[in-house]
């Protein structure tokens, strides 16, 4: 299971000499993330390649510092409305979400690409597919 570059600024992006690549797996019917921390420079470009061979869909999502609860709630929440439910997502609507990938369905992979922030700190990631959240996170660093 790889993730496949879809584009030409995708690739591009992948050529930065300075690239931290991650690869970020579940763990099959555990509902947990292999990768629980990882590191990277201010501003450093980030390909982070993200697998999920569970039977289960899973996403990746990076947050502001103490952000988790606030956005696996609203993650919550939004399984109470049969629409939202329908489309399967479970992004929520904030500010606070930095990047994630789709919901991804079982043995299925994307990458995620993006520039560190610039502020340091510890960033958290989560599976915001209702209920996984509260097991299924990391910490991203920043220093």
């Amino acid at each position: 299971l790889e993730p496949q570059v879809r584009s030409a600024t995708e690739a591009q992006f992948d050529t930065q000499t300075n690239l931290k690549k991650i690869r970020i797996s579940c763990l099959r019917e555990r509902m947990l993330f292999d990768v629980t921390t990882f590191t990277v420079s201010p501003r450093q470009p980030v390909r982070l390649d993200f697998i999920n061979p569970d039977a289960t869909a899973h996403n990746l999502v990076i947050v502001q510092p103490g952000a988790t609860e606030e956005i696996g709630l609203a993650a919550n929440e939004m399984a109470k409305d049969p629409k939202l439910v329908k489309l399967g997502q479970f992004i929520p609507k904030s500010n606070k979400i930095l990047h994630h990938t789709n919901m991804l369905k079982p043995e299925s992979a994307e990458s995620l690409r993006f520039l560190a922030p610039d502020k340091p700190g510890r960033y958290p990631y989560l599976c915001t597919f209702p209920g996984h959240w509260t097991i299924m996170r990391g910490i991203m660093v920043v220093k």
